[in-house]
């Protein structure tokens, strides 16, 4: 007899508030908060409705829970002005559209000893690799730019999750593991060290978050963590995962 599993959703889209966070690469999109987008944006809440969300799950720290807790009641409240990151703008409004009393923080990234700064690596040393990296990051990056910018924000976080777009995404992390020499792997160490090992932890956290077999997690996540993320939950067992273009 099968098992009735939770269910779980993720949606990766780029920083809508273009942060400097230490990503290699942040798209500079078009002001989030003008009207025009804020009606797209409250196109985008009334389908993700439609999942009917139990929990949702965002990137933010984990560490950082209470002050996420005190920001999101503040909202409710109509007492906390939402700032232009995603987290805000999908997140916050869509727990409220869902009536939620509470956001999930489920982020890890804490520093990992003996991890190597991969552009320090390649400045000092010279990486054919790392070129290919930053070309390839600058085309992708491009592209987010322009269809954004011409596109709602609907129409624009469907094309951003199809299978392409995620797949262009992950094989950049899988060209940083090539940085570096047979002595000095230092690409292969980042990528298992740290970013597999952060995602396996963001990974465990939302697991963790999949109390009963009702649960329907709604999980917001930066576009370069979506590959990892879903393969990780997919090959679990744990979950039916569905695809957010179904609610897009």
């Amino acid at each position: 007899m099968s098992r009735s599993k939770p269910t779980v959703v993720v949606l990766g889209t780029n920083h809508f508030n273009s942060p400097d966070n230490g990503d290699l690469f942040q798209p500079e999109t078009q002001d989030i908060l003008t009207q025009n987008k804020q009606q797209e944006i409250a196109e985008v809440i009334e389908c993700l409705v439609h999942y009917n969300p139990t929990k949702i799950v965002l990137e933010v720290l984990s560490d950082q829970q209470e002050k996420l807790d005190e920001s999101y009641q503040a909202f409710l409240q109509g007492k906390y002005s939402l700032k232009a990151n995603e987290r805000h703008q999908i997140g916050f409004k869509l727990g409220r559209a869902m009536n939620h009393e509470k956001l999930y923080a489920v982020d890890w990234n804490d520093q990992v000893d003996g991890i190597p700064d991969l552009e320090e690596w390649a400045d000092t040393h010279g990486s054919p690799v790392f070129e290919e990296v930053k070309e390839k990051g600058a085309s992708l990056t491009k592209e987010i730019e322009t269809y954004f910018n011409n596109h709602s924000v609907r129409e624009f976080l469907r094309w951003l999750n199809t299978s392409s777009n995620l797949n262009a995404s992950h094989e950049i992390h899988m060209l940083l593991a090539l940085i570096g020499d047979h002595d000095q792997p230092v690409g292969a160490m980042w990528t298992a060290q740290y970013w597999y090992y952060r995602n396996l932890i963001i990974y465990k956290n939302i697991v963790d978050l999949a109390t009963s077999s009702n649960d329907r997690l709604f999980v917001l996540y930066g576009m370069g963590h979506v590959h990892l993320l879903t393969q990780f939950l997919q090959e679990s067992g744990r979950f039916n995962v569905e695809l957010v273009s179904d609610y897009l």
